[in-house]
């Protein structure tokens, strides 16, 4: 499983995708506006698409816990149905160069936005067999702590990194500053391996 041969290097790597994470940040808080993550959950964060259903920013239901929005709606949506690139991609020459690599194979992919107090609780991102994505995520601006398995992870900052969030992890903001990360679901195929394998930044 290909999954499986991506964890022989590691669970935590850095890729060599850089970006001027402020820079994009404050672009991003002057042009669109942030709408809740999960809005079932009274929890202090929200977010933006940078890609979606329909390619708008809506947040609805990119930002929403899929599982409960497709039994509130009788419907059976995935992470790989959210494709299309919202203007916060098309508009933002530097983040699609930051993308392009991945560009092909992305999709559910958005910026948090943790405000102080807000939180991930512990959780894995996979069940079962469901190993057919990865995430990569960078911190943006301002970090907060990511835990994972009980470890700290130390993010640099405007770095994309693999991460096998398959583990436990939690993720909190306990700064008086907002909290920005990038999180992409990157599709998995032999193809798609090879070129991730390529933007190890140790190999």
């Amino acid at each position: 499983m290909l999954y499986s041969q991506l964890l022989n290097y590691g669970s935590f790597i850095p890729l060599n995708s850089r970006i001027n994470g402020t820079k994009f940040i404050d672009w991003t808080e002057e042009n669109f506006e942030y709408v809740q993550y999960n809005p079932r959950k009274k929890i202090d964060r929200q977010g933006l698409s940078i890609t979606s259903l329909d390619g708008g920013v809506s947040g609805v239901p990119d930002l929403d816990s899929l599982t409960e929005y497709n039994k509130e709606h009788d419907m059976e949506i995935e992470e790989r149905d959210f494709t299309i690139p919202t203007p916060v991609y098309y508009d933002s020459p530097d983040l699609r160069k930051f993308l392009l690599p991945y560009q092909p194979w992305m999709f559910r992919t958005h910026v948090l936005k943790l405000n102080p107090g807000g939180y991930f609780p512990k959780h894995r991102d996979y069940y079962k067999n469901n190993f057919h994505h990865v995430r990569l995520i960078a911190a943006l601006k301002n970090p907060c702590t990511f835990v994972m398995e009980g470890k700290a992870l130390n993010f640099e900052p405007n770095v994309l990194y693999f991460l096998d969030t398959a583990k436990e992890h939690e993720l909190f903001n306990s700064t008086s500053k907002p909290s920005y990360w990038l999180v992409v679901n990157y599709e998995l195929n032999q193809e798609s391996f090879d070129v991730l394998f390529e933007q190890f930044r140790v190999k």
